[in-house]
């Protein structure tokens, strides 16, 4: 099923059960009306009806949004006392006040939902991204272990097709140093390792599935000599030019992972975190302060 397929089940599925919500309400408003032959399928009729006739009306009209609001409100008052008189077979004086009752208490129940919802909807995004950025902090803490975890054994065996650090001009994109990680060994993992929220996970351990929409992260070419403090990785929605000095505000972009809601680095000597808010400086991305030069380069996906 796609996504238009499951936004129309969702909706469908709200809107009967807000029918059945505005039924429970227009009864409630004829109880205190006093009409006596009432019952909750005569007032679910009622709202059905009402909205379906409501709906035609505004799409009729094709009027501005505000006055199609308004006409909506009216109308649909209008429209289900009128159509209460037969149904509840009662007067129409009681049909309105029903109405009305029912409008009203509909506003007190939508109104508090609608605060709560606007205060609970930001605090649960905020939280989802944080868990967000804690797993890529993770995954990147772990990436980094694995990468350098024959630094000893290679330094003293000589061998520098296993170097601690990955050179200048050894690879072309950040995506070409996890292949190799992946085809060398070093890592056991499936390609969506290097993926976070919003890029899309590569769920394959073939190179040939694994391309640059599927990493979210840059690396840092050329740390041999660097102090331990300085950038090796970060996710891709940070895009300097160069590593600088300084203490300047960290600018992000919209795009994905994680757009501007933070930042995962992991440094030289595993220290891995993100950054968010007011933490967003180059002095806490950059600890060591080493600016970029001919021997430190930034590898992109």
């Amino acid at each position: 099923m796609n996504v238009s397929v499951f936004f129309l089940a969702g909706f469908a599925g709200f809107l009967l059960i807000w029918m059945c919500i505005s039924a429970a309400l227009l009864l409630l408003g004829a109880k205190i009306a006093h009409i006596a032959s009432r019952s909750y399928g005569k007032a679910l009729a009622a709202t059905v009806l009402s909205g379906l006739i409501t709906y035609a009306l505004a799409f009729l009209l094709k009027t501005t949004p505000l006055l199609s609001a308004l006409l909506g409100a009216v109308g649909g008052l209008l429209v289900t006392a009128l159509l209460m008189i037969p149904i509840f077979k009662t007067t129409p004086g009681r049909a309105c006040a029903a109405a009305a009752l029912a409008a009203g208490l509909t506003v007190a129940a939508v109104v508090p939902l609608a605060m709560v919802t606007a205060i609970v909807l930001p605090a649960f995004g905020k939280a989802h991204a944080t868990a967000a950025l804690t797993q890529a902090v993770s995954n990147g803490h772990n990436i980094y272990l694995c990468a350098f975890a024959n630094q000893i054994n290679s330094s003293v065996l000589g061998d520098d097709g296993n170097l601690p650090f990955p050179k200048v001009g050894q690879y072309d994109t950040s995506t070409e140093f996890f292949i190799d990680l992946v085809e060398s060994g070093r890592m056991n993992v499936g390609y969506d390792y290097f993926a976070a929220r919003g890029i899309p996970g590569a769920k394959s351990t073939n190179s040939a599935d694994f391309n640059a929409e599927n990493n979210a992260w840059c690396v840092v070419l050329g740390l041999e000599d660097a102090p331990d403090g300085t950038p090796f990785m970060f996710t891709r929605n940070y895009a300097p030019a160069a590593l600088q000095a300084g203490d300047d505000p960290i600018v992000l972009t919209d795009q994905p992972p994680f757009g501007k809601d933070g930042l995962a680095v992991v440094l030289k000597n595993g220290a891995a975190f993100y950054l968010k808010q007011d933490r967003l400086k180059n002095s806490l991305f950059n600890p060591a302060q080493t600016p970029s030069g001919t021997n430190l380069v930034i590898l992109r996906p």
